[in-house]
């Protein structure tokens, strides 16, 4: 039997195997069902297989020294209760069908396969990395890959370069003293120097920014937890957080926002707090792999079923295993007619299931056209 026969012999399977982990959608640190349900599966497949970071699992098809990694994550959103807004499920499901697929043909090299927790939360890429999961054997290069809404089924996009971006997500309390409204020269009102922060660092991004250079600088909160009229209050806790393609500009705009927060506190006589709460690199696709790739996928798809993707200013944790090992990571079209029409961590978001076909099989054929090189 050739791939597509595999895949096809198996696909009912596969499918059944998404519903059961879209029924046991977990939030992030607390997969416990859908690890249980991965470690099940690559038990039934007689694939060796240990826990990562917690919640995660690594598994591992034959044994030499270096390998092909393929990441899915596993985590569901707080949407409706616990759901799969972000098609989790089905990256996992791919996962587990590539590894099914590969163990019936008989596959001999080493694949190595990374359960992946927490994507939406603080991340888990980074913990498995620091937890060995790229060693022993040693990951030579990394697929990764993502549901997209509005992309046809059976169309996938392909990387250009850079495709997602930095996120740096940021907290600033500013600290006055509070009291009566009626009186404000008797307090120091830090809801002063927040907007002065905010207007300076808007202007600051406008006026120092090459335009040309895509940044996405944006101010989603600010909250003094007070409801009162005549109440200044004590504190006020901004949010914000900034997305880029170019690293060289997040250092920059991190630094302006560290002296900035500094000036506008000190202007108004109040003390401050930076927290930088999550950061993720830019993903960025390696040149030499994804060119392998798209070949690839162009042999299997067709030409006209392979699409260059736009860049997104949505984030992406395995940013952190594309920095340690070359990688690709591309996107699934799922939509036709009727599904895959909302965007992703909508609460009716949903794909057409033959999506799962098509991600393996694109998988599938380039491991077996780079496996050479392992």
């Amino acid at each position: 039997m050739n791939v597509k026969d595999i895949i096809l012999s198996n696909l009912s399977e596969i499918k059944n195997l998404r519903e059961i982990l879209h029924k046991n959608a977990e939030l992030a640190h607390k997969e416990f069902k859908t690890q249980k349900i991965i470690m099940e599966t690559l038990e039934d497949l007689n694939i060796k297989y240990s826990p990562c970071a917690g919640t995660g699992v690594v598994g591992v098809l034959s044994t030499d020294a270096t390998c092909i990694g393929v990441r899915a994550d596993i985590d569901a959103l707080p949407i409706n209760g616990v759901f799969h807004g972000c098609g989790h499920d089905y990256h996992t499901a791919i996962a587990l069908g590539t590894a099914m697929v590969l163990k019936e043909m008989g596959f001999d090299k080493c694949v190595k396969f990374l359960f992946q927790p927490a994507e939406e939360l603080d991340g888990g890429a980074y913990p498995m990395i620091q937890e060995g999961a790229l060693k022993n054997p040693e990951v030579k290069y990394m697929i990764g890959f993502h549901v997209w809404p509005n992309l046809e089924v059976g169309k996938i996009e392909a990387p250009d370069g850079p495709s997602m971006a930095s996120v740096d997500d940021f907290s600033i309390k500013f600290k006055g003293v509070g009291g009566h409204a009626a009186m404000p020269h008797l307090c120091k009102n830090p809801i002063y120097p927040a907007m002065d922060f905010i207007q300076t660092m808007n202007n600051k991004t406008k006026m120092e920014v090459n335009p040309l250079n895509p940044h996405v600088l944006t101010f989603s909160s600010i909250n003094a937890n007070n409801t009162a009229s005549n109440v200044i209050p004590e504190k006020i806790e901004v949010l914000g957080t900034l997305r880029t393609f170019d690293t060289a500009l997040v250092d920059k705009i991190k630094k302006d926002l560290y002296e900035t927060c500094a000036f506008s506190a000190k202007k108004y006589d109040c003390e401050y707090e930076l927290n930088f709460q999550v950061a993720y690199p830019p993903l960025t696709n390696d040149k030499d792999l994804c060119d392998k790739f798209y070949k690839s996928a162009v042999n299997t798809l067709g030409e006209e079923n392979v699409l260059t993707a736009e860049k997104t200013f949505g984030a992406e944790d395995f940013a952190f295993f594309a920095q340690e090992v070359p990688s690709v990571h591309f996107r699934v079209g799922i939509s036709d007619d009727k599904q895959g029409l909302h965007p992703l961590h909508s609460p009716v978001f949903d794909a057409n299931n033959d999506a799962i076909f098509y991600a393996i099989y694109t998988i599938v054929n380039f491991i077996l056209e780079v496996s050479d090189e392992i």
